[in-house]
């Protein structure tokens, strides 16, 4: 399988999660989430438009268990952040200049949040409160199917063939977005 430009990465609940910044049809970036315990990789999430995601970079899993991501764009660099329930909201915006945010990482006791900005090399620390720590909402972004707005679409014959091979639909859906005979 061949990728555009693999960025961020992240692992969690034995799930490792990535971005392809640009790719897609609208060259917007996708997430994906591999299950190393099945070998199953799968198409999360695809940006059709650029108020939902764009050029994706470092990923992150918060301690309530939405993914967050900071972007890498051409316009507004944020963080955004996607959650089970398939709901995509922005958490900040880099307001300092146009530089790129990067690293988002939590504490371990999940109550600060640090994130940076690229140039001109400063690292910020937030404090909450964030929601509480909820290791069971992380597990359900982990293995869940995600919500009807956030899954791929496919045609009949790409849920046939997952079905006639045993695999879900979102492996299928990224071997048909990487060009795999279907």
């Amino acid at each position: 399988m061949e990728f555009k430009k693999l960025e961020g990465a992240f692992f969690q609940a034995g799930v490792f999660w990535f971005d392809d910044s640009s790719a897609g049809e609208k060259n917007l970036g996708r997430i994906y989430r591999y299950i190393p315990g099945t070998n199953t990789l799968e198409l999360f999430y695809e940006a059709t438009d650029a108020k939902d995601m764009e050029s994706p970079d470092n990923i992150a899993m918060t301690p309530w268990g939405d993914l967050w991501f900071v972007e890498d764009g051409a316009g507004d660099d944020r963080l955004m952040g996607i959650t089970p329930e398939g709901k995509i909201y922005p958490f900040a915006h880099n307001r300092l200049n146009g530089s790129e945010m990067t690293g988002p990482t939590f504490s371990p006791d999940g109550n600060t949040l640090f994130v940076n900005i690229q140039s001109p090399g400063r690292t910020f620390a937030i404090w909450g409160p964030f929601a509480r720590s909820n290791s069971a909402r992380a597990r359900e972004m982990s293995y869940a199917v995600p919500s009807k707005n956030f899954a791929p679409q496919v045609s009949n014959k790409v849920a046939q063939f997952a079905e006639s091979q045993g695999m879900s639909i979102l492996e299928a859906a990224a071997f048909e977005r990487h060009g795999l005979k279907i």
